[in-house]
């Protein structure tokens, strides 16, 4: 009996551990949860308004650091994966981004620097860090009705570029879907 419970299970391992296939994330079809298409559609949007705003409008150095955006939805969606593919896009653009996530390693090898142990010519010179000039920040929130047996769902995706020498609201844009799905809901 344990020999054919072994088996068993060996033949339904095999059997699962199908291959991997990959798809072209710019052909993803919509689906009921937050996706490859929804990513894709806001980060679009946003990088090129952006990016017009910056050149064609702001035309000064911005020095941008994004800040909380914030999922206020009903599902879960990752935010950090949408301002990462927005960072990416805009750093190839050649828009400049602050991160303080490594302020104090730098502040430390500043010190390092200033103590003599470290060659003057290779030391971090002090006084070099940017500080940012504009904070981009913003959030995902949805509305959610049940219509004849099906989901609706209202998503709406904002960003915001703020001047943080004037704290004035100098950018925004919006990303809205509309996503309609069967539901398996009993009403009572």
């Amino acid at each position: 009996m344990k020999r054919y419970l072994s088996i068993f299970i060996f033949l339904l391992l095999v059997g699962c551990g199908g291959g991997v296939q990959y798809q072209d994330v710019n052909k993803a079809a919509g689906s009921r949860e937050w996706g490859p298409k929804e990513i894709k559609l806001t980060v679009d949007k946003m990088v090129t308004s952006l990016y017009s705003f910056l050149k064609d409008d702001w035309k000064k150095a911005a020095f941008i650091q994004v800040k909380k955006f914030r999922n206020r939805t009903s599902e879960h969606i990752d935010t950090d994966m949408i301002t990462s593919e927005i960072q990416t896009k805009l750093i190839k653009k050649r828009i400049k981004f602050i991160d303080d996530a490594l302020d104090q390693d730098a502040l430390k090898e500043m010190e390092k620097g200033m103590t003599g142990l470290i060659d003057p010519n290779n030391a971090i010179p002090v006084g070099q860090l940017k500080s940012p000039n504009m904070y981009l920040t913003g959030d995902i929130r949805d509305n959610v009705r049940y219509v004849n047996n099906r989901k609706v769902q209202y998503l709406q995706v904002t960003l915001k570029l703020y001047n943080l020498t004037t704290r004035v609201l100098e950018w925004q844009e919006q990303q809205e879907f509309l996503k309609s799905s069967k539901t398996n809901r009993i009403d009572f």
